[in-house]
């Protein structure tokens, strides 16, 4: 059973859930795309826990009873004080996962949280600068339907090949975005890579 945990982020108060247990050797970070909140990530955090990782579901700002109104700037915000509470908690380790807008905000906050690991998943939509992705730390993991619908791939692709090893693309054959990828044909082979590379190396 996951618990509810507040958590303050510059002026706004985050609702996220707990899944597992802190403190923990890892602890991934789910960040939700524009158009859901952390809820939609259903039993997908499961996937991590049972493979030894604390998980927690961040709703960003605006999202099923955080406070304010998320927009670019402030949703890497939010990745940063959510990563820095569960540092907090004690998690030695912290993964990035965000899809589509949680993904360009993991991506977009990992200079500053120094994560073990980052997936985005359909994201980001828009390419990144050269510059912006070379910042982008830790193991990546960038997940992409070959024919996204809203056109991530060729971003998703220049942003692969712009930043720093080590890192992995897949793309996948179909049309889907963000969490509609999860229930496609290739779904539980995108949830298994993703799963398994963010416990990679865990002991």
């Amino acid at each position: 059973m996951a618990r509810e945990v507040r958590l303050e982020s510059e002026g706004a108060t985050l609702v996220a859930a707990l899944h597992g247990e802190l403190p923990s050797s890892r602890a991934a970070l789910l960040c939700h795309g524009a158009n859901w909140d952390a809820s939609g990530w259903g039993e997908i955090p499961g996937r991590f826990t049972k493979r030894g990782l604390a998980v927690l579901a961040l709703n960003f700002r605006g999202y099923d009873g955080s406070s304010g109104r998320t927009n670019r700037n402030s949703a890497p915000v939010d990745v940063r004080n959510a990563a820095a509470w569960l540092r907090s908690s004690g998690a030695r380790e912290v993964a990035l996962v965000g899809a589509s807008m949680g993904g360009h905000a993991v991506l977009m906050a990992s200079a500053a949280v120094s994560p073990e690991s980052v997936v985005a998943i359909s994201a980001p939509v828009r390419a990144l600068s050269d510059g912006d992705a070379k910042r982008i730390l830790g193991r990546k993991l960038f997940v992409c339907a070959e024919r996204d619908s809203l056109g991530a791939a060729a971003a998703v692709t220049q942003a692969f090949t712009d930043a720093e090893e080590p890192k992995t693309l897949r793309l996948f054959p179909g049309r889907e975005h963000s969490k509609a990828m999860f229930k496609a044909k290739y779904g539980e082979e995108v949830l298994e890579l993703i799963a398994a590379f963010v416990a990679e190396g865990l002991r």
